[in-house]
């Protein structure tokens, strides 16, 4: 990693010193061309570099993500658990409604 660190800087010192050379009123289509040569080098290293750094925080990550898919998939687990006890057709569910209502007052009683 140190050396990708030295050969951007390098590729940085480059463009600065060829951006000169090309903003100079005497320069040549060769020195615009070195220029835009170097730059690209400097792109291409840096993005080199960032993707090593993301490679390595995802690894870093890699575990605490494995972890929370486990706890989402016991999650998932006991969802579709609930799901299964629930009735399925319509008129299932109201009964299910309805002795629960009866379940929350009580049993009522006759008057005569």
């Amino acid at each position: 990693m140190s050396e990708l660190r030295d050969q951007i800087d390098a590729a940085r010192a480059k463009v600065a010193h060829l951006r000169i050379r090309a903003e100079r009123p005497d320069a040549r289509l060769e020195d615009e061309f070195a220029l835009e040569k170097a730059r690209t080098r400097l792109l291409t290293l840096e993005l080199r570099h960032l993707k090593q750094r993301s490679t390595s925080v995802s690894s870093v990550t890699r575990g605490e993500s494995h972890r929370q898919s486990e706890r989402r998939s016991k999650l998932v687990g006991t969802n579709r658990e609930q799901f299964r006890r629930r009735p399925s057709s319509a008129r299932e569910r109201a009964e299910a409604a309805f002795s629960a209502l009866g379940q929350k007052n009580g049993p009522k009683k006759e008057t005569t």
